[in-house]
């Protein structure tokens, strides 16, 4: 509850900083300093919400769009050009944070995740001086390097997990993920397993960063044969550690979380996990239900949401688990463990135009809620013009 009620804090002075017109546009002059500065504090502001926020934002009844509209103009006056649209001095950081809040809904967007980790990563003192200078600035705690790195890992694992999810499930082709066909899955699976480690050396005690590191390292192990077992083992790893990690917080949103996706990969084959640490996972998985109805009444509806789903899916695996615990084997093959827990975990979602399910589908850029398969651009967002109606969902990024 403290998350939530932090980040939408945080997300109101975003807000704050960026007023609009009465006709919705940005109202701060876009070439002044004091105007950039402006932006990239209220980017910053909304990053650190991010940052402690475990999921997708949701406070009354509306949708905060300011920083999109704010990021429209700035790239429009860019050309679309990350590093014209802020001086010299701003940069890296000012750049960064475009990236990191605008390349989501972007057609390249598993490049430009990729560019943005090695970036992160290559200027790290510099961003981290930038972002002392603006804490000072905004009079607030704010995320730290290594936190605004770790978020630039992260979405590079989600692009590379994308892409090798697409190659291996083949429920869409490459050529619809706009220039992915280009991408071998090998380049995507040294991507994860680059990023996932980075990503251990920033936040070794994070849930959702130890959590996303062993996802990598499964979806790069069903792409790399030859070393299948040892990323397997070491995704088992970093479940377990981001189980201890969620334990020590109190955490029932991410015991769900890592239950789920670590109970698949914990009784397959090709990786040993002691009996006490599949016990804990079962037992964690076993106490779910009861803390998803404790945090229901307080959590936002879509958290609440968000943690039956997956404590759904690790009720569907605890039989099996429970098995392996007796001595019986969960699964047949690696192959069966692998495919059990993409199945159930890939970045799928559905089409809000066909409302069909499929990989790949990109967000609207204005609403961030429509979520739709961009091969003919030129339709528009549905449920983005039934918002600009007012009809709005309660849902932020």
């Amino acid at each position: 509850m403290h998350a939530f009620v932090t980040s939408v804090q945080l997300m109101n002075a975003a807000d704050e900083l960026l007023p609009l017109t009465p006709d919705g546009q940005p109202a701060l002059p876009p070439n002044t300093r004091a105007g950039r500065q402006v932006e990239v504090h209220a980017m910053i502001l909304r990053l650190t919400a991010y940052h402690i926020a475990p999921d997708l934002l949701e406070w009354e009844g509306r949708q905060q769009d300011r920083i999109s509209r704010y990021i429209q103009r700035r790239m429009a006056l860019a050309g679309d050009s990350w590093e014209a649209a802020y001086p010299p001095a701003m940069q890296p950081l000012g750049g960064l944070l475009l990236k990191l809040l605008h390349i989501q809904s972007h057609v390249q967007f598993f490049q430009l995740a990729s560019a943005v980790a090695q970036e992160a990563c290559s200027a790290h003192n510099t961003i981290s001086r930038q972002l002392q200078q603006a804490q000072r600035c905004i009079g607030q705690q704010i995320l730290t390097a290594d936190q605004l790195e770790a978020a630039c890992h992260r979405l590079a694992i989600m692009g590379a997990s994308e892409v090798l999810a697409s190659y291996a499930s083949q429920q869409t082709p490459p050529a619809e993920h706009g220039g992915l066909e280009a991408v071998v899955p090998l380049a995507a699976a040294m991507l994860a397993i680059g990023s996932s480690e980075r990503l251990l050396a920033l936040e070794n005690n994070s849930p959702r960063s130890l959590l996303t590191a062993g996802m990598a390292l499964v979806y790069a192990a069903a792409n790399s044969p030859s070393s299948m077992q040892q990323l397997l083992q070491r995704a088992a790893g970093c479940f377990m550690s981001a189980l201890r990690a969620a334990e020590a917080a109190r955490s029932p949103y991410w015991i769900a979380h890592v239950a789920s996706f670590a109970l698949p990969v914990a009784i397959g084959p090709m990786t040993t996990v002691s009996h006490a640490d599949l016990a804990a996972l079962v037992a964690a998985a076993e106490g779910v239900p009861a803390a998803v109805k404790q945090l229901s009444p307080v959590l936002p509806q879509m958290w609440v949401a968000n943690l039956k789903y997956h404590a759904s899916q690790a009720a569907a695996t605890l039989p099996a688990a429970r098995a392996r615990l007796q001595g019986g084997m969960a699964f047949e093959s690696a192959q069966q463990a692998l495919a059990d827990v993409a199945a159930r975990n890939a970045p799928t979602c559905t089409c809000s135009g066909c409302g069909q399910r499929a990989l790949g589908l990109q967000r609207c850029a204005r609403c961030k809620q429509a979520a739709c398969e961009w091969g003919a651009r030129g339709r528009g967002c549905v449920s983005c013009a039934a918002a600009l109606q007012g009809r709005f969902r309660a849902m932020a990024r």
